[in-house]
């Protein structure tokens, strides 16, 4: 298998950003696949791009229902959750878990240098110049 190349990235802007979401992207590698709902985040330091991701969940001990891991009461049967499971994750980031992500750093690293030009491009189309851009 050869190198995998980036055929297409799309940004959507935020017309106001929401704390340190400036938008959200999609990329396309070998015009074959795609990973949407890519978050451009404005951290501490500086721009990075964040992996789609959904909320972790876990079955209720009564109906086996899928609940978010915060969850104090079951959404389908309404059993009370016999702990908070929120409580024995370590942070909050292990409340959510990546739907798709890079294996190794260089690939991470590809994918956040091309999102983020892809999105200083985009921001500098729509609102002007670069000076402007965070």
């Amino acid at each position: 298998m050869g190198t995998v190349e980036i055929t297409e990235i799309n940004i959507k802007l935020l017309d106001e950003p929401d704390g340190q979401l400036l938008g959200y992207g999609s990329i396309a590698f070998d015009n074959e696949f795609a990973v949407k709902d890519l978050r451009i985040i404005n951290g501490p330091d500086g721009l990075f791009v964040a992996m789609p991701s959904r909320r972790a969940s876990a079955k209720c001990p009564n109906c086996g229902a899928k609940n978010h891991l915060a969850a104090r009461f079951c959404n389908d049967c309404g059993a009370r959750q016999k702990t908070r499971r929120a409580d024995a994750v370590e942070s909050k980031r292990k409340l959510y878990v990546d739907v798709a992500h890079p294996i190794n750093a260089a690939c991470r690293e590809k994918i956040q240098k091309a999102v983020i030009t892809a999105y200083i491009k985009e921001y500098e189309r729509v609102k002007g110049k670069p000076s402007e851009a965070p």
